[in-house]
């Protein structure tokens, strides 16, 4: 009983650290990426205008822990209404402290959302955050604030009404309302003038919608199917289900919505294959998808190698788990630099 109970206190600390971890790798991951794309924000050197160095730099941070507060919100929900399923009925222990942790998570991810807003209409409006009330009809009318706005609302009515969930039932509404939430800043992803912005835009939807389940659902099997040895082979067999869809979805949603970006950017299809390797989108990109064929194939091995036996291969098993976790924070790095590339 006294160990039971000093695993549940330190876990919470656990918890921050490992998220701490990976923030930090993501964002590493994403400056170095900016840097070798000539991405990273630029400020007028006359000191006319501008939303600032400070501004111009929290942006693309803002978005990146956002983004992993969103992994974390879906994992968290995820592994309640999924991995820990309880057919409807009431949640137990770990799925209780999902919901907890998916509440928690809903907070950052609202506040990051309302930051955002703030940030992309200083930036897009070159006009400093302190000066930025003097233009509210302007920002209001900016597509990618509204969007970022929606969401910090549905996240945020999100975190206050999954707080006190009992049931899986229940925490399948706030799924919902987590999927919802990610749709405006995917739909605006793109410019309104670009000609295959339809195919690019639906796809990526899906991209995002995808690659949320997928690393918030190995993120909430680390954190949620360790507890229990004996129910661990089922959390297994139920995330390398969502795993498997999630990443053919990923690549094949990435890919597409890539191909629809790099048509507009080179103004048609016959123009990609060089665009891939003269631009640095493209170089990020591929960067990206590298990434992300590796998961898959540790994903595959997984199932192959390690899953069968956990009771030879438990430790390795966790070790390739771990550095699974490091490449998708590096993937997620990848993509906000990707993002901020034009």
């Amino acid at each position: 009983m006294t160990a039971t109970r000093a695993a549940r206190h330190r876990m919470p600390g656990r918890l921050v650290a490992g998220g701490a971890s990976a923030v930090l790798v993501a964002a590493v991951a994403m400056v170095i990426a900016l840097f070798a794309a000539d991405s990273e924000p630029q400020t007028d050197d006359d000191g006319l205008g501008g939303a600032g160095a400070l501004a111009e730099w929290l942006m693309p941070l803002v978005r990146l822990l956002s983004t992993m507060a969103t992994v974390g919100c879906a994992g968290a929900l995820l592994a309640a209404v999924v991995l820990l399923r309880t057919d409807g009925g009431p949640l137990g222990l770990q799925g209780r402290r999902a919901i907890r942790d998916a509440s928690n998570s809903a907070v950052i991810w609202s506040v990051a959302a309302f930051t955002g807003a703030v940030l992309t209409a200083a930036v897009m409006l070159a006009t400093p955050v302190s000066l930025l009330h003097l233009r509210l009809d302007d920002a209001l009318g900016i597509p990618e604030v509204k969007a970022l706005l929606i969401t910090g609302i549905l996240v945020a009515a999100l975190a206050i009404g999954i707080r006190r969930v009992d049931t899986s039932a229940a925490a399948g509404l706030g799924v919902l309302v987590a999927i919802a939430a990610l749709l405006p800043p995917a739909l605006t992803a793109f410019p309104r003038d670009e000609s295959y912005v339809v195919l690019a835009g639906a796809a990526l939807v899906i991209h995002v919608i995808a690659a949320t389940s997928w690393v918030g659902g190995l993120a909430g099997l680390v954190r949620y199917g360790r507890a229990s040895r004996s129910g661990l082979p089922l959390v297994l067999e139920r995330f390398s289900q969502v795993a498997l869809a999630s990443s053919i979805a990923v690549l094949l949603s990435g890919l597409v919505s890539a191909i629809g970006r790099l048509a507009a950017k080179s103004g048609g299809f016959g123009s990609i294959p060089d665009l891939l390797t003269s631009d640095a989108y493209g170089a990020l990109l591929l960067a990206k998808t590298v990434a992300f064929v590796i998961l898959i194939i540790g994903g595959w091995f997984h199932r192959r190698h390690t899953i069968g036996d956990l009771t030879t291969t438990g430790n390795r098993f966790w070790q390739l788990v771990a550095g699974e976790l490091i490449l998708m924070a590096v993937a997620i790095g990848l993509s906000v630099a990707l993002a901020q590339t034009t």
